[in-house]
This record gives C-alpha cells, sequence and structure tokens, in this order.
C-alpha cells in the first residue's frame, strides 16, 4: 500500500469546556487591555491551559478575537430572536427585546470593550471588518429582519429594514455604553434600562407604526381659514 493511499488520522478531538474557558478569558483581558497588549500567552496563563491549547484551537490572535465577538454577538441575536408571545402587541414585543438585548451590551466588559477597542481597529482596517461583521452587524441585521417580519404584517411602515433598526438602536441604547465605560454611570438599573426601551420604542412606534385609518377619520377637521 502506498504511503498517500494510507488512512488519515483523525486529530484528537478538542475540548469544547477549555474553548469556552479560553474564549471568556480573552473577553475579560480585552475589556482590561489594549488590543496590542494582549497576547496569547497571556490568555493560556489566565484560563489555566498551555500556549499550545490556545493555538489548537486559534490559529492567532485576530481570530480569536473574532471568536470572543461573535460570542458576544450570540448573546445580543438571542435575545433579539425571543419568540413573540401570541396576543403580544408590537409595542410590548419590541419593548421586551429592547430589555434582552440592553442587559447584554450594558454589561462592563462589553461596554469597555466598545471603549477601548476603536483607537486599535482604525489602525487595522481587516480587524476592524471582522470584528463589525461578527458583532455589530449581525446584531443590526437581526433587528432588521425582526422589524421587516413585523413591516410585512402590516405593524409597521418603513422605507428600510435596516436604517429603522439603526433608529430602534439608537433610540434604545443612546450614550449609555459610554456613559458606563468612562466610569460616569455605575452599573445601569433593570429599572432604567426598562424606563428607556420602553421610552425607545414608543419614539419609534410614533415614527413608524401603521396609521389606523378608523383613528385618522376620527381626527377633528381644522376650521377652513375665514
Amino acid at each position: 500500500m502506498s504511503k498517500s493511499s494510507l488512512p488519515t488520522r483523525a486529530g484528537r478531538p478538542k475540548d469544547p469546556v477549555k474553548r469556552a474557558a479560553i474564549v471568556q478569558v480573552a473577553t475579560d483581558l480585552f475589556a482590561m487591555r489594549p488590543f496590542d497588549a494582549v497576547t496569547m500567552e497571556a490568555v493560556a496563563i489566565e484560563a489555566g491551559v498551555s500556549k499550545q491549547t490556545v493555538y489548537s484551537h486559534f490559529s492567532d490572535k485576530e481570530t480569536l478575537f473574532e471568536a470572543t465577538v461573535t460570542a458576544i454577538s450570540d448573546q445580543m441575536i438571542n435575545a433579539l430572536s425571543t419568540p413573540a408571545t401570541v396576543g403580544q402587541s408590537l409595542q410590548s414585543r419590541l419593548s421586551k427585546t429592547g430589555v434582552a438585548f440592553l442587559s447584554v451590551i450594558l454589561g462592563p466588559n462589553i461596554a469597555n470593550m466598545m471603549h477601548t477597542l476603536p483607537a486599535a481597529l482604525r489602525g487595522n482596517r481587516k480587524l476592524g471588518t471582522r470584528f463589525y461583521n461578527a458583532g455589530p452587524g449581525r446584531t443590526k441585521a437581526a433587528l432588521a429582519e425582526m422589524i421587516a417580519s413585523a413591516a410585512s404584517q402590516g405593524e409597521l411602515t418603513i422605507d428600510s429594514p435596516e436604517l429603522a433598526a439603526d433608529d430602534l438602536l439608537s433610540l434604545w441604547v443612546g450614550n449609555l455604553p459610554s456613559q458606563v465605560a468612562f466610569g460616569v454611570a455605575e452599573k445601569v438599573s433593570a429599572q432604567e434600562i426598562e424606563r428607556r426601551t420602553k421610552r425607545g420604542t414608543q419614539v419609534f412606534l410614533r415614527a413608524y407604526a401603521k396609521a389606523d385609518p378608523l383613528q385618522s377619520s376620527r381626527r377633528p377637521r381644522p376650521l377652513p381659514a375665514k
């Protein structure tokens, strides 16, 4: 039998528990330190594994960073994908989604990453694109899909799901992440998150909710000018 015809031996299966620990440690380090200051060796030490183990899961620091962003993005998208309860109003559905979403992004790690990373990403367009596609881009696309679905059911009148998603995210988030990252605001309470998402959703619906023709017909008509 020739060497080329020998069966290929499968590599040792990677341990998902170790992978999860590496990603969590990397997320913490990227939140606390500038991107350039985080090393694969530091991640290995904090995760309690060898550097070789880290490299067996992630070929380089950029790939590890992308994995941390994807993990955070998964949390956000799960928050946006909560099944709607039958009979709930659109306002209630969007508000509950906003609460779940803000509860994720206002965690200290994520808020700090959003503050410390832009400087590093500006000098590395390729890495910045990978970060955006893995995190903010995926999240916005998921919300746009949710809005498009509501529009197709006649609940919203929109010109663009993507632009409407931008508007709703801005109304929900405001400048809270910056306040948390700069230490101006302490940990945002559940009550404040609920208040902000409720108000943001109400403003969004005033702009995009489909007009009720019966309500419009009941509006008083302006008096003719004398």
